[in-house]
């Protein structure tokens, strides 16, 4: 194990996981749950597929688990399996959800300290920015959503995605500034 993944707790607990220690996978699932559903939900904009994805990824970690090997930080290899689910996604649907707007369950979203138009407004801001990113190139949005929602440094983008480090930066850039222009509005 490389000595930057020595001292990584997940790392541990998979394998840990390898051996069948349930307690360990379930301690995982806790600790990513939200992060995995949040990055499928940014993937797809449905709640309802983000959270079989992101089963399907718990699915997938716990069945690969036998062959799991510490070659770096656990949440690299776990985003790997969250990419890949993801991309089979958008290649068996052809496109992403068009009725993500019906299915969203507004207290998802709502913050009990604020005024309802505060509540409105936030909840307008956030609609468009995810619309935005949804509309973004699968080429940008992913390493967008890893490095700026799940804060995935450059390096570990570039290893879950398999590309280089200076495509990883450009291709975040022109995320950026798609989505600056998409919402100069907000900026």
């Amino acid at each position: 194990m490389a000595d930057s993944y020595r001292d990584d707790p997940d790392v541990e607990l998979m394998l840990r996981v390898v051996k069948g220690d349930r307690p360990s996978f379930e301690l995982l699932v806790t600790k990513y749950q939200k992060t995995v559903l949040n990055t499928a939900f940014r993937y797809t904009g449905n709640p309802a597929v983000a959270e079989e994805l992101a089963q399907d990824v718990f699915v997938r970690v716990y069945r690969a688990a036998p062959a799991y090997k510490p070659e770096a930080r656990f949440s690299t290899w776990l985003f790997t399996i969250v990419r890949n689910v993801c991309s089979n996604y958008r290649s068996r649907e052809g496109r992403l959800d068009q009725h993500m707007d019906s299915e969203i369950d507004p207290s998802f979203f709502t913050n009990p300290k604020e005024s309802p138009e505060e509540d409105m407004i936030r909840t307008e801001r956030k609609k468009k920015i995810r619309d935005a990113i949804r509309h973004l190139p699968e080429s940008l949005r992913l390493p967008l959503i890893l490095h700026q929602f799940n804060h995935l440094s450059y390096d570990q983008v570039a290893e879950v995605l398999e590309i280089s480090l200076g495509a990883v930066k450009v291709r975040i850039h022109r995320a950026r500034l798609a989505l600056m222009e998409q919402l100069k509005e907000f900026v």
